[in-house]
């Protein structure tokens, strides 16, 4: 029955998504049903399904369903991180033309991260002591937008500066502020960034600017002056591989000189149609893998501009012995051919670029990814306002309309002022959409916003008339029976409050509410334009008015305005009081007419006012959409029940409109029709206008002013532009019956096409392919479609453009072809080359010929290229390659003269091959990314029309960790190769027996070198298993956490790296303790909860929170526990916590150090309880806790154990000979003794701390070590709540996650913030009170 209702949805022209949420009738026959089933075979037991659209039944063997409803849900609007860009051809050295700053850095990392091949990036940015440069000039923030809109890329960056002023800056979460002093000997970046490197000239700067670099890094200089230094670049044999001008700036990037011989390397020539070579690389890589010897394989593409190498090359790189890969592209005709002798290409090949383009003049540069310019404002004829996201009124904007009009129709009006209505109101906010006010089918692309106009016919008569829709624009062509000629006594601002509010009461109160003098009339909303209207003509017919108001203010205006009306006669509109005044004033008879505008409770109760025989006349549309129930026993009375939609008469006969036309034309003439009060806003102020009316606030009409109304010369105004298509025309669609080809053509018919050829290789297979071309069809577009085999030959495709010229002028070509056979190279071969070349290349190159020739009128030539050919992916070089020659195509048509467009599409979301892959409607991250939803992409390919660049990508970058975030190696392989449950399998099975194909392969070998430093043969890779994997998984979280060559002995020697020096005063008995704070909201009040040694003075920083808060001491037992654990000290906390936050709509709770076990704890049965929250976390969590205990107590005995902690608290008081004190404490028995030993030892000058509470002290401490040591999350299940960590940028010791192993804590959001200071003096910076403040903000 399921199935049955959604075949009614499927049958409706909508884009919206609809859910059946009631029927009125449902009936079964069982028997008949089963009878059904058992006359069907066993193998096709299905049951056609009937629908009759005009009963609205649908019937399915013995069930027969009518009545169903189905219901608008809106979708929900996901940010997604859309990069829209650019890509061209940038010259990597150039000093006569400029360049922005931005740009320039970008290509610099684009390029440094395509020589390295990797995902995890550390730059640096330095700044030295003598350089003026203020927080505005940093590149960090611009390296982290850059970095961001990459996939996959995980980067940190770090500040190095001495300067104070910059110390505190706000900078993006992944960028840390540190001195050069801090920086470890091992960093490893991949690019630093300096100021006037070569000016300054300084050699041990450079010294150590280059010590910060991995072998292959680069530095990165910006020089103020074009008069710079080169000397030092050859001292240290640096190259510039970079170098342009930025304004009165120079930008230079250098890399050290690579020695590379002659005979090191390996040429292959590349070509597009013999694919000889394919089988020459495939030997040349094979060799090179079994011997030790890696030679350069030079791929050289010459004398053919449409070559696809740079896909290729992208593609390989991305593979298997890839990294050897470099190649040189010869796009200059003129250029010497290729030799490794020829000093041209040598002297470029020892920079060591995997990619080298030479063009004319020896400019040799790069293909590079730039952002695409935002599409700007024009000078447009004819425009309206349209709503780019329904619901959005931010997205309210003039749009340019190229709807063709012509002059000669005497009903075109230059609209001089527009108004706006509650149906637009109810549009703009989405309260109402199109499939709920149209059951037909309907131009979706025009804007419905307004519904009247003011402005000048073509006799320049000054006209007033209402429209059905797109009423708010320059331009619109009236109709000739519901538009009037404004009288002389009226301006045209008077008129613009007349057509719909009075068009709207004429229809309602005399043909429909049969008004007549006497008659007791209720009008809601008295203020409002219908308002005013109606109370004008129930006046004026001697009829008894009673209205409602919302206020004071518009009360008086009732008074003001109509002062026949009795201020008794006046309601109030915002609750059902009214109806107590109707039957007071009326002695309980009643109204004969209501005109009713509100909704809900207020509109029964306007019900209840009506008399017997009494007229409804409802205006408002909410409730009449939403199906609102009436009660029934009201209609005892006789009553007549109208809905008023005056859309309605947009769509009646002549004879009905002239009934309006007459009955406005004489309320005109006789005085009735009087102007209303008015606000009026400028044209630039739309979205101004739709707020104020939305608010409520308005009385009378809003009205637009479209244009000036003295000295009218209908001027073009700015608008975005629109892409069109003209009816006359025709267009191409190859491979059109896809997923994506499909929706493409529902977008083009919607913009106008009515003629469209399709190309397929198998022709109609669907059922839905069908039904969306019989639904086109009844629309009276022409749909042909040509079915070609995978042979593209010249006459074919002569044959394809000659018959659609036949069908009208040839207007737009889109080649969505695809044949995907993806394999690793060493498994491709000349074949499958050929076939990805086929309907991509091969079809392009001879489609672009012939339509310069078949297709004069042609005004776009697009194809659908990946983001696999732009930035590469394993398995594909095939297809990169193939997508890359369309690309050169459309470079080389724009060049010519005539319009290109490739688009590198990433991953499409809803139709189309990846969303076939798709199971369980989860979101698939394919290489970094995830789909672009389908409504996003065609809103993509307009601004793509739009604009003049051959070269364009669209992609969505997936969420990104951070750098050290990610599964274990166990985890990575099972989810690589889809295993949702490894539980199922044999640990000891290798994973070639368990379906591993080479693709997954490749995938598991580069996930495990880069991202673990585990590096096996591809022969390897095929005998692991998943008990391998375990155990390689468990070592490497061994060497993570227990790692002695990452641990600084001299931080974690001292335990007072861990709490500070306590004395009496800190003891406090409470647990519960309200810290001093300033309190500036209520509602709020934060947990926060301290270290080891409890003790709540190290948040003295507190007084500067904004919210209440609460610090927790978690423990005063003066009782030695080895039992002791962190859950139970939650446990024991939290019904003081619940207490804490009992009238708090989420928890937020700050832990610092080992309080942050406390905080995971507490977080855990809060969540339990179904209550949501987040933590901040203080330079704590469970791992690496656990290694600085470890490191500071080096003990395997509870005996040593005790004797250790003597030592560590007996060092933060006082000076101490620890080896004879050792030697004392190892000669007793119990810690009784060891503490008298304590005592005597704790110094007698100073009242520090009593006995009582020394023995406190190393009881908590104890207490505290043991816990921590003994708390295991492995076996705990994760939070939800995110979780922000402040880490110091001076630890205690490194440790080698960043994110300190909360990724096994929590599932949610985890962000990393970095805090100059150490584990102790990190409570004393401004910037963690200024992170906790805004941390709760930002989710509030």
């Amino acid at each position: 029955m399921d199935s049955m209702l959604q075949m009614i949805i499927l049958g409706q022209n909508t884009r919206n998504l609809l859910v059946p949420t009631r029927i009125c009738k449902l009936t079964i026959d069982p028997k008949y049903h089963l009878q059904l089933i058992q006359n069907t075979s066993i193998n096709n037991r299905q049951l056609p399904v009937n629908y009759y659209k005009h009963l609205n039944a649908i019937t399915s063997g013995g069930i027969e369903i009518h009545g169903v409803v189905a219901t608008f849900i809106p979708n929900r609007l996901k940010t997604v991180n859309t990069v829209l860009e650019e890509h061209t051809f940038v010259a990597h050295r150039d000093l006569e033309s400029s360049i922005s700053l931005q740009n320039a850095i970008r290509m610099s990392i684009h390029l440094a991260l395509e020589c390295c091949n990797m995902l995890n990036v550390k730059i640096i940015e330095f700044l030295d002591t003598d350089d003026k440069v203020t927080s505005e000039d940093l590149n960090s923030p611009l390296i982290n937008k850059i970095l961001s809109d990459l996939p996959q890329i995980r980067h940190h960056t770090k500040l190095v500066t001495n300067h104070k002023s910059l110390q505190n800056i706000s900078l993006p979460g992944n960028t840390s502020v540190t001195e050069m002093t801090k920086l470890s000997k091992n960093e490893n970046c991949l690019m630093v960034l300096s100021f006037n490197l070569l000016k300054k000239n300084k050699e041990e700067l450079y010294k150590q600017l280059l010590s910060l670099l991995m072998p292959q890094g680069f530095l990165l200089t910006l020089e103020e002056s074009t008069d710079c230094e080169y000397s030092y670049l050859k001292k240290y044999k640096l190259n510039i591989i970079i170098e342009r001008q930025i304004n009165n700036k120079r930008l230079l990037l250098l890399r050290k000189t690579q020695n590379v011989e002659k005979n090191q390397y390996q040429v292959v020539h590349v070509n597009n149609y013999d694919f000889t070579w394919v089988d020459k690389l495939k030997s040349i890589m094979n060799m090179q893998n079994k011997s030790d010897i890696d030679k350069n394989i030079i791929l050289v593409a010459e004398n053919n501009f449409e070559s696809g190498l740079l896909g290729l090359v992208n593609c390989l790189r991305k593979e298997p012995g890839g990294e050897t890969i470099r190649s040189v592209f010869i796009q200059d005709n003129k250029a010497p051919a290729f030799s490794l002798h020829e000093p041209l290409y040598m002297k470029q090949l020892l920079l060591n670029l995997p990619i080298n383009v030479i063009r004319s003049g020896n400019v040799w540069g790069s293909y590079r990814h730039f952002p695409l310019p935002a599409l700007e404002l024009k000078l447009v004829q004819n425009a309206y306002v349209k709503q780019k996201v329904q619901g959005d009124m931010s997205t309210l904007c003039w749009t340019e309309n190229k709807k063709l009009v012509e002059n000669e129709f005497a009903d075109l009006v230059n609209v001089i002022y527009a108004s706006l209505n509650f149906k637009d109101i109810m549009l703009a906010t989405g309260r109402l959409t199109i499939s709920t006010l149209y059951n037909t089918p309907h131009d979706f692309e025009n804007s419905l916003l307004g519904m009247e106009f003011v402005g000048f016919n073509t006799h320049n008569e000054r006209i007033m008339g209402v429209c059905s829709d797109g009423g708010i624009a320059n331009v619109i062509l009236a109709d000739k029976y519901l538009k009037w000629v404004i009288p002389d006594k009226w301006t045209m601002e008077d008129a613009a409050t007349i057509p719909i509010v009075y068009s709207t009461c004429y229809y309602a109160l005399y043909i429909k509410g049969k008004i007549k003098k006497g008659d007791k009339v209720l009008i809601h909303s008295g203020t409002g334009g219908i308002g005013q209207a109606a109370i004008y003509l129930a006046l004026s017919e001697g009829c008894e008015v009673f209205t409602t108001v919302g206020n004071i203010e518009k009360r008086q205006f009732i008074k003001k305005t109509f002062p026949s009306i009795p201020e008794d006669n006046i309601g109030n509109s915002r609750d059902t009081s009214f109806q107590q005044m109707i039957m007071q004033r009326t002695n309980g008879r009643g109204v004969d007419i209501v005109l009713n505008s509100l909704a809900e409770e207020k509109l029964q109760a306007s019900i209840q006012c009506l008399t017997n025989g009494g007229y409804f006349l409802e205006i408002g549309k909410f409730d009449m959409l939403s199906n609102t129930a009436l009660d029934m026993s009201i209609f005892k009375k006789d009553i007549n029940f109208y809905g008023i939609l005056l859309d309605k008469i947009f769509f009646a006969t002549t004879e009905q409109k002239l009934k309006l036309f007459e009955k406005i034309t004489e309320g005109i003439e006789n005085g009735v029709i009087k102007p209303l009060n008015r606000k009026v806003f400028e044209r630039n102020e739309v979205e101004a206008a739709f707020r104020y009316m939305a608010s409520g606030k308005h009385i009378g009409k809003i009205i637009i002013k479209v244009q000036e109304e003295k000295g009218f010369l209908n001027n073009p105004l700015l608008a975005y532009p629109q892409y069109y298509c003209l009816e006359h025309k025709c267009y191409i669609i190859l491979g059109g019956l896809g997923g994506f080809g499909l929706e493409l053509a529902n977008t083009l018919i919607h913009r106008g096409a009515k003629n469209l050829v399709f190309t397929s290789r198998a022709g109609i297979r669907t059922g839905y392919q069908q039904s969306r071309i019989n639904l086109w069809r009844s629309y009276g577009v022409d749909v042909q479609i040509l079915t070609i085999d995978d042979n593209i030959t010249h006459e074919n495709c002569k044959k394809i453009l000659e018959f659609a010229e036949t069908k009208g002028p040839v207007d737009a070509i889109f080649n969505l072809a695809v044949v995907l056979n993806d394999c690793i190279f060493p498994n491709q071969s000349a074949q499958t080359f050929q076939d990805s070349f086929k309907s991509k290349a091969w079809m392009t190159k001879q489609i672009d010929e012939l339509s310069r020739i078949i297709c004069p009128q042609l005004r776009h030539f697009v194809v659908f290229s990946s983001v696999s050919c732009g930035r590469g992916n394993a398995g594909q070089t095939n297809y990169g390659m193939a997508n890359s020659v369309m690309e050169r195509i459309c470079e080389k048509r724009v060049k010519e003269g005539y319009h290109g467009l490739a688009i590198q599409w990433g991953a499409i979301g809803d139709v189309g091959l990846v969303a076939d892959m798709q199971e369980e409607n989860k979101e698939l991250i394919i290489g970094g990314t995830l789909q672009q939803r389908i409504s996003s992409c065609l809103d993509t390919l307009e601004i793509f029309l739009l604009q003049d660049r051959p070269i364009v990508s669209s992609m969505v970058v997936a969420e990104k960790g951070n750098a050290n975030k990610s599964l274990n190696i166990y985890e990575t392989v099972a989810q690589i190769m889809g295993l949702k449950n490894t539980n199922a399998v044999s640990p000891k099975v290798p994973l070639a027996e368990m379906g591993m194909d080479s693709m997954m392969a490749v995938e598991i070998k580069q996930t495990l070198e880069r991202e673990f430093d585990i590096f096996l043969t591809t022969q390897d890779i095929r005998m692991l298993n998943f008990a391998k994997l375990k155990q390689m998984s468990i070592k490497s979280e061994q060497e993570k956490i227990f790692d002695p060559s990452e641990t600084d002995i001299n931080n974690l020697k001292n335990v007072n790296t861990l709490f500070q020096k306590i004395t009496n005063s800190d003891f406090i008995p409470n647990i519960l303790n309200e810290l001093v704070t300033k309190k500036e909201v209520d509602e709020v009040n934060i947990i926060f909860v301290p270290g080891i040694d409890n003790c709540l003075k190290v948040f003295k920083f507190t007084s500067e929170i904004k919210y209440a808060a609460t610090c927790l001491q978690y423990e005063i037992l003066n009782v030695l526990n080895e039992n002791h654990s962190v859950m139970k000290s939650a446990a024991y906390l939290l019904p003081h916590v619940l207490k804490t936050i009992k009238n708090q709509k989420e928890f937020f709770i700050v832990g610092y150090s080992y309080g942050s076990l406390i905080t995971i704890e507490l977080a855990r049965l809060l969540e339990a309880k179904n209550l949501l929250g987040r933590l901040i976390l203080i330079d704590g969590a469970p791992d690496p806790l656990k290694l600085w205990l470890n490191k500071m107590m080096p003990t395997t005995s509870l005996k040593d154990l005790q004797n250790l902690i003597v030592l560590r608290l007996l060092e933060i008081y006082t000076n101490i000979n620890e080896q004879e004190l050792m030697a004392k404490l190892n000669k007793c028995n119990t810690v009784e003794e060891k503490l008298k030993i304590f005592h005597a030892c704790f110094p007698t000058d100073v009242n520090t701390l009593t006995t009582e509470n020394q023995w406190l002290m190393y009881c908590t401490v104890h207490n505290h070590i043991t816990a921590a040591l003994n708390y295991n999350i492995s076996s705990l299940p994760r939070l939800k709540s995110p979780i922000t960590l402040l880490k110091p940028t001076f630890p205690i010791t490194s440790f080698p996650e960043e994110d300190y192993g909360l990724h096994r804590v929590t599932e949610g959001k985890i962000q990393v913030h970095f805090i100059e200071g150490n584990h102790i003096t990190i409570m004393d910076n401004d910037k963690l009170i200024s992170i906790i403040n805004k941390e709760w903000i930002k989710d509030n």
